[in-house]
C-alpha cells in the first residue's frame, strides 16, 4: 500500500517522541510512504541536540520519503498559511496519482490543502486528531496575541472542513470527539501508547550517582517544557518537603521554555532540589524514567489539557513508576484508580510525602500501571488498528 502522510509535526527536527513516530516506525515495515510537512526550523533553533535524540529513529528516516513544503527557514505559521497555494505544485512534482491513502496527522491548514488535493484525484482522507490543535492557537507563544483568538476559531473552522471531507476520523479521546463533533460512524478512539519493550524497568545506577540522586526521594517529569506545563505548584510542593524529606525534583527535557523554568525554580528557592538533564536521547529515556520514585503530570488545567492523553502517562506507567497527574479529564476519567489526582501545591506535597511513607501503595500503583499498558496501550497494536483503519478507507 503507498500512503501519502500530511503532518504538522517535523519528523526530524522535533525533539519529541511523537504519535506519529511510533505509526509510520509501524507502518513503513510494509508499506510505502512519502511524508509531507512544514520545516520547523524554530525547534531546531532552540534544541541543537534534535539529532541525537532522533537516533533511535534512524532507521525510519531511512525508510520514508520526508519531503518539505519549503526548504527555506520559514516561521511553520507562514509555511501552513501558505500552504494553500503551494501544496499543489509539490504534489504535482512528487506525483500523487499511484498513492492508495492519505493520512492526514494532526494538520490544519496544510493537511487540509492536501486533503483537498486528494479529493480531487479520487484518494480518500484518513484524518488523525491527536490534539486540540484550535484551542493550542488559542496559547501558542508562536502566535501574537492580537492573532490568537482569530487563530484559534479559523482553525476550528477548517478542522470541521477536514472532518467532512475525510472518510475516517481516527481521535485520542473521547472528549475531542464531543468537542470538535467528530460524526458517530466515521471516528474511531485511536489512544497514545508506549512501546512497552523499550520502556520497561532499567538498571539506572549510573544516573543516580551523575546526578547525586542516591538516596533520594526523586520526583520526575520528562518531556519538553511548554507554555501548557504547570509547573510553579509542583516547585512550591518540593520547596516545602525538602525541609522534610531527602527529597529532589528530575526534569529530564529540553524546550522553549527550559530558561524560563530553571529561572521560576531559581525565583521560587528550589533550584538546589531540581535536577535538569536537558533533552536525552530517546533511547535512555526510560532509564531516566526509573530513576524516578514517582512521576508527575504538571499539566495547566484548562481546555486544551482537558482534551489530551500524554505520552508521558504511558511511558512513566510502562516503567512501573507511579503517576501524579493535575486534573486532566482524560486522565481522571480513565485512569483515576491508577492515578493520583492534584489540583494544589498542598495536594502535591500530601500525594508525594504518602507514596514517600507508603511502599505498599508504590508497589501496587508500580505493578497496576505497567498491567495497564501491556493490556491495553501498546503501540504495535494500536498502530495495527490504524493500519486496518487506512488499508479499508483505500479500498
Amino acid at each position: 500500500m503507498k500512503i501519502l502522510v500530511s503532518s504538522i509535526v517535523d519528523l526530524k527536527n522535533s525533539a519529541h517522541n511523537s504519535r506519529l513516530h511510533q505509526f509510520l516506525k509501524y507502518l513503513s515495515r510494509d508499506h510505502e510512504i512519502s511524508v509531507l510537512s512544514i520545516n520547523d526550523c524554530w525547534k531546531a533553533r532552540w534544541d541543537r541536540t534534535t539529532e541525537n535524540y532522533n537516533q533511535s529513529f534512524k532507521d525510519l528516516f531511512e525508510k520514508i520519503d520526508l519531503i518539505y513544503l519549503t526548504n527555506r527557514r520559514v516561521s511553520p505559521v507562514v509555511q501552513e498559511a501558505l500552504s494553500l497555494a503551494t501544496v499543489g505544485s509539490t504534489l504535482d512534482r512528487i506525483g500523487i496519482s499511484d498513492y492508495d491513502v492519505h493520512f492526514n496527522y494532526n494538520g490544519m491548514v496544510s493537511g487540509y490543502a492536501v486533503a483537498r488535493y486528494t479529493h480531487s484525484r479520487g484518494i480518500p482522507t484518513v484524518y488523525d486528531i491527536a490534539d486540540d490543535l484550535p484551542g493550542m492557537i488559542r496559547t501558542s507563544p508562536q502566535i501574537p496575541p492580537f492573532v490568537r483568538p482569530a487563530g484559534g476559531w479559523l482553525g476550528k473552522a477548517i478542522q470541521e472542513r477536514i472532518i467532512q471531507a475525510s472518510k475516517r476520523v481516527t481521535v485520542t479521546t473521547e472528549s475531542l470527539c464531543q468537542t470538535y463533533k467528530v460524526p458517530r460512524e466515521k471516528r474511531e478512539l485511536l489512544p497514545n501508547g508506549v512501546d512497552v519493550e523499550l520502556f520497561s524497568p532499567r538498571p539506572c545506577e549510573h544516573i543516580k550517582e551523575k546526578y547525586d540522586l542516591e538516596d533520594t526521594f526523586v520526583v520526575g517529569h520528562v518531556g519538553v517544557l511548554r507554555e501548557w506545563l504547570d509547573l510553579e505548584p509542583l516547585f512550591i510542593a518540593i520547596r516545602e518537603l525538602a525541609s522534610e524529606i531527602n527529597v529532589k525534583l528530575l526534569i529530564v527535557g529540553g524546550g522553549a521554555g527550559y530558561d524560563r523554568t530553571v529561572e521560576m525554580a531559581r525565583d521560587l528557592g528550589v533550584l538546589n532540589h531540581t535536577v535538569f538533564t536537558g533533552t536525552v536521547p530517546y533511547s535512555h529515556v526510560p532509564e531516566y524514567i526509573s530513576c524516578m520514585d514517582v512521576g508527575v503530570i504538571p499539566f495547566k488545567q484548562d481546555n486544551v489539557s482537558n482534551n489530551s492523553l500524554p505520552l508521558k502517562l504511558f511511558e512513566y506507567m510502562a516503567c512501573g513508576v507511579p503517576v501524579i497527574s493535575t486534573r486532566v479529564n482524560t486522565i481522571q476519567e480513565t485512569f483515576g484508580h491508577t492515578v493520583r489526582i492534584v489540583s494544589s501545591a498542598n495536594e502535591y506535597a500530601e500525594e508525594i510525602l504518602e507514596l514517600y511513607r507508603d511502599s505498599t501503595l508504590c508497589s501496587r500503583m508500580r505493578s497496576e500501571g505497567r498491567r495497564v499498558v501491556e493490556d491495553e496501550y501498546q503501540w504495535a497494536a494500536i498502530s495495527k488498528r490504524l493500519e486496518h483503519i487506512l488499508i479499508e478507507a483505500g479500498c
